[in-house]
């Protein structure tokens, strides 16, 4: 009881914070697009009897989110006309990249996939490009609003509203699926989005952080630019411009140790769930559960497994740090992608059915939890946008490369073999924590 007790005094402390709120809610807003352009979509396509190949492939429609960092450098210093006055630098992109996947949306939502799959492929992307945005700004809000101390619970407080937005585009549009149309269910959807554009107009504005030595580099670059002979005025002005907003981010995050291999961890700590993909619901369905019984199990249930393990996730890394969360987080969530071969053993089975899925969204809400709190401490609050944008689009990466054979892997060569693959796809990322533990002298046994 008394330990029941200090988790609760424990959990009222990390989470009760207006800051978390206003986290909670721009999370919500960047949850919802992912699955109505991932698993949602594919679940969609596949009652339009297009091919498992196609609906695999479809996920290269969003590359915007494994290229953001781009255009992050853009995002962290362009101000836009009137709006950048009106609302602030960071809440002005949030406004504008909203706005898009609001329009984005309401668009899909008036197609049909037997006859308009191109526009659809081209909808996707540029709900991908918005969301992307949105991810950008997201994340740089996130850590000039919070203290590091305070990262994993803001990183367990938006991948709740993640979680939700989520909930709301997979369980919430199956329901509504079982009695209208997949487009009047994109077309709620749509609605839902303003939640995140009411949450940025109320949120409050934060303030940049500085860093000495950053605005002392920028400093001795931009005189150097401005009085060098060989530059004109305004090719000075240029040349400054771009070495604060794109060089000298990357500069800053490779003077980092290890710095690429944090990146590789970027791209293979998701490796199994990638592989998945969006087949997941669909391997379901071919064991005989229907629409609600997925809605109920996979969406609902899953969902708030997955958010309770994030939760689990934030106290996690509070108490143990960084890279021993990483590792066992991983190792235990890369076991649970073998329970989907014991479902497929046993059939339709409830029970199973829900113990895979309670394993498995337990297991990957802790591991979100410590890659996201682990992408704040690899970033310099002065160039977060930036740098955040290159770690998430590494990730992203990793799900778009993974995820777009993993129809053409079931067709060759069947399920069980696909979630094989997904159980020993953990290792590579697991080796490089295991090393960057060693170098940084940190017991990951103990």
């Amino acid at each position: 009881m008394q330990f029941l007790q200090k988790t609760a005094q424990l959990l009222i402390q990390s989470y009760y914070d207006r800051r978390i709120l206003v986290i909670t809610l721009l999370g919500f807003s960047c949850g919802l697009p992912l699955l109505l352009t991932a698993s949602t979509l594919g679940y969609w396509l596949a009652q339009a009897q297009i091919s498992l190949t196609k609906i695999g492939l479809m996920s290269m429609a969003v590359l915007p989110y494994t290229i953001k960092f781009l255009w992050a450098p853009l995002v962290d210093r362009l101000r836009l006309p009137g709006l950048t006055r009106w609302l602030g630098r960071r809440r002005a992109w949030l406004f504008l990249s909203q706005s898009l996947l609001i329009i984005f949306l309401f668009c899909l939502s008036q197609l049909n996939p037997a006859f308009h799959l191109e526009q659809i492929v081209i909808f996707v992307f540029l709900i991908a490009f918005a969301s992307a945005t949105q991810d950008i700004v997201m994340l740089a809000y996130q850590v000039e609003r919070l203290q590091r101390s305070e990262y994993g619970a803001g990183e367990a407080a938006g991948i709740f509203g993640y979680r939700l937005g989520i909930l709301l585009a997979g369980a919430g549009a199956f329901y509504l699926a079982s009695f209208l149309t997949w487009n009047k269910v994109y077309l709620i959807m749509t609605g839902f989005q303003c939640i995140g554009l009411v949450t940025t107009l109320c949120a409050t504005e934060p303030k940049p952080i500085q860093n000495p030595e950053s605005e002392l580099r920028e400093k001795k670059a931009r005189e150097y630019l401005l009085t060098h002979p060989r530059l004109k005025g305004w090719q000075g002005v240029i040349l400054s411009w771009i070495y604060g907003a794109i060089i000298a981010p990357f500069h800053d995050f490779i003077k980092q140790s290890g710095w690429l291999a944090s990146l590789f961890i970027m791209f293979f700590y998701k490796c199994g769930d990638n592989l998945i993909g969006s087949m997941g619901n669909i391997y379901f369905n071919k064991l005989g559960f229907t629409n609600i019984e997925i809605a109920n199990g996979s969406k609902i249930f899953g969902l708030w497994a997955a958010i309770l393990g994030g939760f689990i996730g934030g106290l996690i890394v509070k108490r143990y740090g960084m890279l021993k969360s990483l590792f066992w987080c991983g190792t235990f969530h890369g076991l649970t992608a073998l329970g989907f071969i014991l479902l497929g053993l046993v059939g339709h089975n409830s029970l199973i059915f829900y113990l895979v899925i309670a394993l498995d969204s337990i297991s990957g809400g802790m591991r979100i939890t410590a890659l996201f709190a682990y992408q704040m401490t690899l970033c310099s609050p002065s160039y977060a946008a930036t740098q955040l944008a290159l770690l998430t689009s590494t990730t992203h990466l990793g799900r778009v490369i993974f995820s777009s054979p993993s129809g053409w892997i079931v067709e060759r060569l069947g399920w069980n073999n696909l979630f094989y693959l997904a159980t020993f796809a953990t290792i590579p990322a697991l080796m490089v924590i295991y090393y960057l533990s060693y170098i940084k002298k940190e017991k990951l046994w103990v």
